[in-house]
């Protein structure tokens, strides 16, 4: 059986040619209550101008869609549009709406051919925005995806980072729209292109390139959670989070530079995407959230990451209370490095993000300090 977001993908994906046969059904149904006069003469006319409108539109498109292959400067890219199987289902009833009128044409099958003739034509044109919608998808995501993958190193390693930005906002941006879309393969893909992208820019020191990666990764880990994405969609966002800031801790400081608010939002973003986790009720992200966490605030330092640390476990407790065991043992193995008392600071800035914890946050504390 299909997952709710398998079935949401399916529906995305061929929504629009289930949409393409009502206006057909309608048609249909327009001939066969007042069909079309039998008049040779005038069958003649529209059965000629059919396969003449049909043969010149099905060679635009096709124009159109070699140039845009062309365009994207991949050698495989006319062999993933020209073999899709609606590729083939297009072309195929393009074939039929040509040829159909002239064999009505040449045998005077004027009665049912001509109406029937007109439902083929129209079932051609209205096909015409699913395909190209499909094809649009293809073009984004599977190139898009590798021309990015190839770009925003390249321009991290050249030194260009306006460049590298633009091209990981291009990323985020490609992003949302695959979750509005249910493809987690794509945020899989994209999750993938970030992370590498985000440690190729801290090695360089880059640091606000990689501040920019952080945010894409934040901003489509929610939303994918919160569409309710598989564990393995979205495992790659917080673990990419967490190699990142691994990477920005290895590095020598900079004074003055955004490597602080790199490991900061990433601790924030493992915090927001856990505590988005435990309420959709995903545990594998939220208990994958929690280590990050502490691994984050062991390599870095960090005094933040025992308070997000905190505030995951007034979520757990709200939420999914089976695992705030897990998030007590986390935060005992951070404050074998970061000691001190942080409870009163770790309230605060929890009930400032995360005002609907503050009952599970003081619940929290009490089963904590048993």
């Amino acid at each position: 059986m299909w997952k709710k977001s398998e079935m949401r993908y399916k529906w995305m994906k061929y929504k629009y040619w289930i949409y393409c046969i009502i206006p057909t059904l309608v048609v249909f149904l327009i001939l066969y209550c007042a069909p079309p006069d039998e008049c040779p003469e005038n069958a003649r006319y529209i059965l000629s101008a059919i396969s003449q409108s049909l043969a010149a539109i099905l060679a635009l498109v096709f124009t159109i869609t070699l140039v845009i292959a062309q365009m994207t400067k991949r050698y495989m890219a006319m062999d993933e549009i020209i073999f899709r199987l609606e590729t083939k289902l297009l072309m195929s009833l393009f074939g039929i709406g040509i040829i159909a009128p002239l064999l009505v044409l040449d045998f005077g099958f004027w009665k049912w051919g001509v109406p029937l003739s007109i439902v083929v034509a129209s079932s051609c044109v209205f096909s015409l925005l699913p395909f190209l919608i499909g094809v649009n998808n293809l073009l984004k995501y599977d190139s898009g995806i590798k021309n990015l993958d190839e770009e925003i190193p390249a321009a991290i390693r050249e030194g260009y980072e306006q460049r590298a930005i633009n091209k990981i906002g291009e990323l985020n941006k490609m992003g949302e729209i695959a979750i509005k879309e249910s493809r987690e393969d794509v945020i899989s893909s994209i999750s993938s292109v970030l992370s590498r992208s985000g440690l190729k820019s801290a090695e360089k020191k880059f640091w606000y390139v990689t501040l920019q990666v952080v945010y894409a990764l934040e901003n489509i880990g929610l939303k994918s959670v919160e569409k309710g994405f598989k564990y393995n969609s979205t495992r790659g966002i917080v673990d990419g989070l967490r190699f990142i800031a691994t990477e920005t801790s290895k590095e020598i400081e900079v004074g003055g530079d955004f490597k602080d608010a790199v490991i900061v939002e990433v601790l924030k973003g493992l915090s927001d995407i856990g505590v988005k986790a435990a309420e959709k009720g995903v545990g594998d992200i939220l208990v994958d959230a929690a280590g990050h966490l502490t691994h984050v605030g062991q390599v870095s330092r960090d005094k933040e990451a025992m308070i997000w640390l905190w505030c995951l476990g007034a979520a757990v407790t709200k939420y999914l209370p089976r695992y705030v065991d897990d998030v007590i043992r986390n935060i005992g193995e951070l404050e074998e490095t970061i000691s001190g008392d942080w409870l009163p600071l770790a309230e605060r800035i929890c009930m400032e993000n995360y005002p609907e914890l503050k009952d599970a946050f003081e619940k929290f504390k009490r089963i904590n300090n048993k």
